[in-house]
């Protein structure tokens, strides 16, 4: 499910994009991370976007403009057969300045509805 997903960030402005848990090695700039989690109504998705800091402004324009436009609604086949539909939760996190790799971060989650 994450292939697909990933595949389409990287048609953003941001193009480095990884499953977490993969490689950040060689990222000299900005980068996203997908990272599918259970919830209760299917599984969500948490899309972490990492910036240099000082980047706050285009951080903050790429959770709250671009990543909704890239995934709000989007559908798509998974490789199972299964047809999904991702969902904006609205829900996202302050930016997070401590990160071990020194870059800036937020996060905003999606949903991924299980099908009745």
């Amino acid at each position: 499910m994450l292939k697909e997903v990933v595949a389409r960030l990287q048609t953003g402005s941001i193009p480095d994009v990884v499953r977490f848990g993969e490689s950040t090695a060689g990222f000299s700039g900005a980068y996203v991370c997908v990272k599918m989690e259970t919830y209760t109504i299917g599984r969500a998705l948490r899309v972490i976007v990492h910036k240099k800091p000082g980047e706050n402004d285009a951080l903050d324009l790429y959770i709250f403009n671009e990543l909704p436009d890239l995934l709000s609604n989007w559908s798509y086949t998974d490789e199972y057969g299964n047809y999904v539909t991702i969902k904006d939760a609205k829900e996202y996190t302050d930016i997070v300045v401590d990160n071990d790799d020194s870059t800036i971060s937020m996060e905003r989650l999606f949903y991924t509805p299980l099908i009745l």
